[in-house]
């Protein structure tokens, strides 16, 4: 039987929460020394995540389609695939269909191992250009893979048993992020619009918005009702990597609070080295502001 959206957060909480968590950088070798915990996680109808290195995996496996949605880091993607295929009862199956949700590293290293497994390979019209870009800078243009099918606001393919739609809101975490809808499970992979109880990484390179993250997160909450679960693209330490869509909310909430903060601390005169590790009140489980955070809040300010 199918878990509701309170019966599965209140499962999967509890185990999410002893999962190591390494910051959420876009560089693969930020990610070199992190611990490794491979773990797939059930939610409802042959949707679920997996969890290892990087940005959260979502997956759907059923007697009509393989799905992955994001594919972290080559090791990883090798280990995700063996374990789909072995859930699926076919160890030489491939995937119908493998989705970015954005270009960052830490969700599409893996694009090496699984996209040439892969039927069809979508993401974002801007992904492959940042992609690009990205390796360019990191020296790592070799071992690039691509989506070979891109869109501007909207894709959607039906698998038989399920039915995936691809949403584009507009720049927020990047300039080109997008939400995954597993429609008759009711499953949302939000990807790196989603950072449960974590500073951000927020990619002014790229186009980033921290106000059109935050429109962009109220208009994707409207959308959907209170049994839709949402997988998230990072969580802090002992906060899970799925929830509902008031954790929208409080994302929302917390962007704005962020804003203010750097915001006014800037306009009072203080200096990125002494906003670096302020607290953003109210908001303690976040932790002390980053740098990473300063210069893209302080750019957008400037843009108006």
């Amino acid at each position: 039987m199918p878990l509701s959206r309170r019966q599965f957060v209140s499962r999967s909480a509890a185990a999410a929460a002893a999962l190591p968590f390494a910051s959420p950088l876009a560089s693969a070798a930020s990610w070199a020394g992190s611990p490794r915990r491979a773990e797939f996680t059930p939610i409802r109808d042959g949707v679920g995540y997996f969890t290892d290195r990087g940005g959260t995996i979502g997956y759907l496996h059923s007697d009509d389609a393989m799905v992955a949605v994001d594919t972290q880091f080559p090791e990883s993607a090798r280990t995700f695939i063996e374990g789909l295929r072995e859930r699926a009862g076919d160890p030489m199956r491939g995937l119908d269909l493998l989705v970015n949700t954005h270009h960052h590293g830490d969700h599409t290293a893996g694009n090496a191992v699984l996209a040439p497994l892969a039927a069809t390979h979508v993401a974002h019209e801007a992904v492959p250009g940042l992609q690009r870009a990205s390796a360019v800078r990191s020296g790592s243009l070799d071992s690039q893979r691509y989506p070979s099918e891109t869109f501007e606001r909207s894709w959607s393919t039906d698998l038989g048993s399920e039915v995936v739609s691809l949403h584009y809101f507009g720049p927020a975490h990047t300039c080109g992020d997008i939400v995954t809808h597993f429609e008759r499970a009711d499953v949302v992979h939000m990807g790196d619009l989603m950072f449960n109880r974590r500073q951000p990484y927020i990619d002014g390179g790229a186009g980033a918005s921290v106000k059109g993250w935050i429109g962009n997160l109220a208009t994707i909450r409207s959308r959907f009702d209170d049994d839709t679960v949402f997988i998230f693209g990072h969580a802090g330490e002992g906060y899970p990597v799925v929830g509902d869509r008031n954790e929208l909310t409080v994302m929302a909430e917390f962007l704005a609070a962020l804003y203010d903060t750097v915001a006014g601390a800037t306009e009072a005169g203080r200096s990125a080295d002494e906003i670096e590790g302020m607290m953003v009140p109210g908001y303690d489980a976040w932790g002390p502001i980053p740098m990473r955070v300063i210069d893209p809040i302080q750019s957008e300010m400037q843009r108006g």
